[in-house]
């Protein structure tokens, strides 16, 4: 790919990344002087690695060259370009007049890639995002402007949109995600992390036949850092590995303390689609409860209905796996996806969990009551168990077992407490063997 990218009597960038990161404060210096705003555009080829691994790396090289002669073709005489990468592109707009210049720029941009030739008759799209940073609003030199103009990358990543435009909130929440991200494996190793359970609750005898295990995390630099929080930064590191290990072990561990007087509760265990992506989940299971000696129909496996659609058939082939093994399945915020009838009769799963919303606005809501009635009758239907999540009141109590729900869990019996606290729990329940 040719690097020679210069229009008018702007700076030679011929050497690439370590001569833009040479000639840009130059340029902003001059600009400067003149008291001429501008902005620097980062183009990412968002998905040139998935074109070529799909097509090979010679049609992801012609793609990539064809939009950079096609971006050429946009600049004027007193703007400029140059590649940071194979997939990445800088380019420096001059005598900008506000945001709105900006963002016609990058929508020209994407206009540019969406209507690309693909090669060798591929039904391959290229896909851009671009990030902006204006000068000198959003940073005087050359290493911060770059910077915020990466930031705003990141952040049409995460939005999944074309393009974004530096705002310092934006920055200030990805350089704290960036900060707990960067301390999750840390805080394992420093003992920061702690199971909690949720009892759950045999519908017919209101004594617990099992418990959700939920991970908290109480960080001396953060503080107390919410679940749905954590888990999704980790999700997009390699912590979730680690997480997973210490939720199974921490379960495990926890089961073979309460005793033989217990070893019917069984322990539900959270998993995120990118934990069933990885594909190592069941030897994960089967390592924990052989450390731990508990058998493996010990374990639940809980999956959001979403997680299972988000992954598709890998998901299918994982929970298959689990269930053989011994391990339950449990269908988690059931009713709040978009699976359908069919894909339904063949999830491999033993019980399903109706959302909390639901439940808890059932007794004030006809459509919710149906809801929740519907859910019942369907997975009975089907041969599984219904968990009803969110179970606040004994008149709702009352009315799950109306609707012949099998497994009640919520405030109403037990908020998610520490292992000391779950084994007073099981003690004021006189707990005794079935």
């Amino acid at each position: 790919m040719s690097t020679a990218v210069a229009a008018g009597n702007m700076p030679d960038v011929t050497g690439g990344y370590l001569a833009f990161l040479r000639e840009l404060p130059r340029f902003l210096e001059a600009a400067g002087a003149k008291a001429e705003p501008c902005s620097l555009i980062i183009v990412h080829l968002s998905n040139l690695n998935r074109i070529n691994r799909a097509a090979g790396y010679p049609v992801g090289q012609r793609m990539s060259s064809a939009l950079a002669g096609e971006l050429r073709k946009m600049l004027r005489g007193d703007d400029w370009m140059a590649p940071l990468a194979v997939d990445r592109y800088a380019i420096v707009l001059g005598r900008v007049r506000n945001a709105g210049h900006v963002m016609l720029a990058a929508n020209r941009i994407s206009r540019i890639a969406a209507g690309l030739p693909v090669p060798d008759g591929s039904n391959l799209t290229l896909e851009v995002r671009a990030g902006a940073a204006l000068f000198p609003e959003h940073g005087e030199k050359g290493d911060l402007l770059l910077r915020n103009a990466e930031l705003a990358v990141e952040a049409a990543a995460q939005g999944k949109v074309d393009f974004a435009l530096y705002e310092a909130e934006v920055f200030q929440d990805m350089t704290g995600d960036w900060d707990l991200e960067a301390d999750i494996r840390p805080g394992l190793e420093n003992g920061e992390f702690e199971m909690f359970y949720q009892p759950k609750i045999d519908a017919s005898t209101l004594l617990p036949c099992g418990a959700e295990a939920l991970m908290r995390w109480r960080s001396p630099r953060h503080g107390y850092v919410p679940p749905d929080r954590f888990i999704a930064l980790a999700e997009n590191s390699d912590c979730i590995d680690a997480l997973t290990s210490f939720a199974l072990h921490g379960a495990a561990r926890t089961a073979m303390e309460w005793g033989p007087d217990h070893r019917s509760l069984s322990v539900a265990v959270n998993l995120s689609p990118s934990t069933i992506n990885r594909g190592n989940v069941l030897s994960s299971f089967e390592q924990a409860a052989a450390i731990w000696g508990i058998g493996m129909e010990r374990f639940t496996a809980e999956v959001t209905e979403n997680g299972i659609i988000a992954t598709g058939g890998a998901a299918l082939r994982v929970l298959d796996d689990l269930r053989s093994a011994g391990v339950r399945v449990s269908i988690d915020d059931f009713g709040t996806g978009n699976s359908s009838l069919a894909y339904f009769k063949d999830l491999p799963a033993d019980e399903l969990k109706i959302d909390k919303s639901f439940v808890i606005a059932m007794l004030e809501n006809d459509a919710n009551f149906r809801m929740v009635k519907t859910i019942i009758d369907l997975a009975h239907g089907f041969d599984r168990k219904v968990v009803a999540e969110g179970v606040e009141n004994a008149e709702c109590v009352e009315r799950l077992q109306q609707l012949g729900c099998d497994v009640l869990q919520g405030y109403h019996f037990s908020r998610p407490v520490s292992e000391e606290g779950f084994r007073r729990y099981l003690d004021s329940c006189r707990w005794h063997a079935q």
